[in-house]
């Protein structure tokens, strides 16, 4: 029975742990290979094996995001180890600081959050993009979230961060509909990860409310949008964001 991402290649960044580790194992059980980078090495190591372990096919590289030659290497790695590349989920992040009003903010926050959301999306992407035009098109997802989408206060740093994943994707979407190169963003809400989990203190209870299916969402839900996204199925889909938010922006 073929799978949906049969002889794909694809890099997850920020594989080790969330959404990144969800999606890492979706895109090996629908038949990637799987190039993983993250910070965290024995977590991302562990998930590199538990797709050995169920027979798929995986690398892990540690790479952070903020470092250009790192990025370049773990897809050097995925071209050099599985022949090509035809899929990458930018998913590394960082929320920063937890819930600062802008006064009480500081530079060093903002440029950490800014260094990892958008400069680690920019350059993953222009890392990957002469491969993925080299190979015919290909799909880049980035992650992005609902706070891409719209205020939340205490957040400011991380919603600019995320409006500016949002902008910088749809660009980029427009700069390679003719290479056959698709971009699109997935927005999720709140998710039950460590990251809300430490964004919100342990009490994610503020942002449930705010959910009409009234519970958080999990990485594989998320998981599942990002493999659409990277399928076939997605072929004319792109500049697009996708929200996994259980009606959040309703």
């Amino acid at each position: 029975m073929s799978k949906q991402l049969d002889g794909k290649v694809a890099v997850v960044t920020g594989g080790s742990s969330g959404i990144g580790r969800a999606t890492a194992l979706a895109f090996a059980q629908n038949g990637a290979r799987v190039a993983i980078g993250a910070r965290r090495q024995s977590e991302g190591e562990a998930v590199a094996q538990e797709i050995r372990d169920a027979g798929g096919e995986a690398l892990f590289l540690q790479t952070d995001v903020t470092d250009a030659a790192q990025v370049r290497a773990l897809v050097d790695a995925a071209v050099e180890t599985f022949g090509g590349l035809d899929i990458a989920f930018n998913n590394a992040g960082t929320e920063g600081d937890p819930l600062p009003p802008i006064v009480d903010d500081n530079e060093d926050n903002i440029r950490r959050i800014f260094d990892v959301n958008v400069l680690g999306v920019w350059h993953s992407m222009r890392a990957q993009i002469p491969h993925l035009v080299a190979r015919g098109g290909g799909s880049i997802i980035n992650n992005s979230s609902v706070a891409g989408r719209r205020g939340i206060g205490g957040f400011s740093a991380y919603v600019a961060s995320k409006y500016a994943v949002e902008g910088l994707s749809r660009s980029v979407a427009q700069e390679l509909g003719a290479a056959n190169v698709r971009v699109n963003t997935v927005a999720p809400g709140p998710i039950d990860t460590a990251l809300l989990d430490r964004a919100t203190g342990g009490d994610p209870s503020p942002f449930v409310g705010m959910v009409p299916m009234g519970r958080l969402g999990t990485s594989e839900e998320v998981a599942a949008a990002v493999v659409f996204l990277a399928s076939d199925a997605a072929g004319f889909v792109t500049s697009q964001t996708i929200g996994v938010d259980g009606g959040m922006l309703a």
